[in-house]
């Protein structure tokens, strides 16, 4: 009976030694720590079903903290506030630690079973039969746990590099949607002062008509162009909180933003050329990062699959107690699988298929972004050739000829109809100007999202894109 206490008591110590530590959440990475330290209480509470977009508390503009903004929004305040609190790259954070958690699951060792068993019970004279107790293992063979462990660490780094590849994403359409609205509110900028000079025509051509200097199609005229020039100042004004508001769900924020945008829709920052352009994508783009991870967890996988032939042994031990004979003995068992029929053959050749077709995406995937960064690149081009032009020439010869229509006016040379034709080409002028520059701005968002070269919101040490061993 002392063969049976100690027996379960050693079962009990093994049990309680096969537990699994704590989960490694760690990454140097400044982004991905203040994310999962800032907002891991709120999405919790998201999880619960206690949290909805519009419930309080609402993150916007006037709650968030470190922020020096005062009455204007910048760009780099944008894509700041953006990389801090957009919901997107917040899961592709937990993402990693969903992975993480994996890894720890993979190498995890099968646990022991316990069972007992008992013969004759309820005898008439008293006697208990035959009871045993015995404890079955399984014993992976063929490196199973080692081979999982890698695969769900490929997916851990391919985690990781979507991460990065979420920042970029993020950042450049935050830049978009920023110089989409600071376009628009040079549009209507420009409507305005349209709009104050049509007014300007009509009065004074119902001023002319009412003193017979005029006819009545004059004043026709006039207030046609006065409500064409309202009707397009109402669309710029719409137009302007539309791309706030886009800007707002670009950036993650529940409030609307109320705030001028400060930057210069006209910086354009100082590119490589195109050779450059292309080599740092094939070399630093996240997507080509993923692409290459895929094709060492697909050969991981393909070692895995192979290691499933091997079959494990199972091993059973444990003391058998007769009343009868009052004596206590030790049952030894082993079993292993034949791999007779299954030998895992179908798996393993879908593996090795799955390697080849990995390594067929990564070029895919590298021939696709050359395309890409080589058709942003041509975007750019024209149409920094299209705003140099207009900037050089057109512009000049549009204000000129206004300054020349304006002075003719004031001779009486030309009617005030003249007048608002040369100042509404000049507006238009601007308009596409400042249009070809937004077109600019989104080549360049383009390229930077391709690149990965430029990572304002990043602390200095970590300008290498925090993968480590991702690329």
């Amino acid at each position: 009976m002392n063969t049976r206490i100690y027996f379960l008591a050693a079962i009990g110590a093994a049990l309680m030694s096969g537990c699994a530590g704590p989960l490694d959440r760690r990454w140097d990475d400044p982004v991905y720590r203040s994310l999962q330290s800032r907002y891991s209480e709120h999405d919790e509470l998201a999880a619960d079903g206690q949290y909805v977009v519009g419930a309080e508390p609402a993150f916007g503009l006037d709650n968030l903290d470190a922020l020096s903004i005062e009455d204007a929004l910048s760009i780099e305040d944008a894509i700041r506030i953006a990389i801090d609190h957009n919901p997107s790259l917040r899961a592709a954070g937990y993402q990693i630690d969903a992975a993480s958690g994996r890894v720890v699951q993979a190498g995890l060792y099968p646990n022991p079973s316990l069972s007992f068993e008992a013969e004759g019970l309820g005898a008439d004279d008293g006697s208990g039969g035959e009871q045993a107790y015995v404890i079955e293992q399984e014993i992976v063979l063929g490196g199973k746990l080692e081979r999982a462990r890698d695969v769900a660490e490929s997916d851990r780094l391919a985690a990781r590099a979507a991460f990065v590849a979420q920042e970029f994403a993020v950042a450049g359409r935050v830049t978009q949607a920023y110089y989409a609205g600071v376009l628009a509110q040079e549009v209507l900028a420009m409507r305005e002062e349209l709009a104050v000079l049509s007014t300007q025509l009509l009065d004074a051509a119902r001023a002319k008509v009412q003193a017979g200097v005029a006819t009545y199609p004059d004043q026709l005229r006039a207030e046609v162009a006065y409500e064409q020039s309202q009707i397009e100042l109402d669309s710029a004004r719409f137009e302007v909180v539309a791309s706030k508001q886009r800007l707002a769900s670009a950036i993650g924020i529940e409030s609307p933003i109320v705030l001028a945008l400060s930057s210069s829709i006209d910086r354009l920052p100082e590119l490589p050329s195109r050779e450059e352009l292309m080599a740092l994508t094939l070399k630093a783009n996240s997507q080509v990062a993923l692409a290459r991870i895929a094709v060492i967890r697909a050969k991981q996988q393909h070692a895995l699959v192979k290691s499933d032939a091997v079959p494990n042994l199972v091993a059973s031990v444990g003391p058998r107690y007769s009343d009868i004979d009052d004596e206590t003995t030790v049952d030894l068992g082993l079993s292993l699988e034949i791999p007779l029929f299954d030998r895992n053959q179908g798996e393993i050749r879908a593996a090795l298929a799955e390697r080849l077709s990995a390594s067929a995406q990564l070029q895919g995937v590298q021939l696709d972004l050359l395309g890409e960064v080589g058709q942003a690149w041509s975007a750019y081009e024209s149409a920094k050739s299209s705003a140099d032009r207009y900037r050089v020439n057109l512009l000049p010869k549009a204000e000129q000829t206004l300054e020349l229509t304006q002075q003719a006016y004031q001779s009486g040379k030309v009617d005030f109809l003249r007048l608002l034709d040369a100042q509404q080409v000049v507006i238009e002028a601007r308009i596409a100007y400042m249009t070809t520059l937004h077109t600019l701005q989104t080549s360049v968002a383009l390229l930077n999202e391709y690149t990965q070269i430029h990572t304002p919101w990043r602390d200095p040490r970590t300008d290498d894109h925090g993968q480590g061993e991702v690329n």
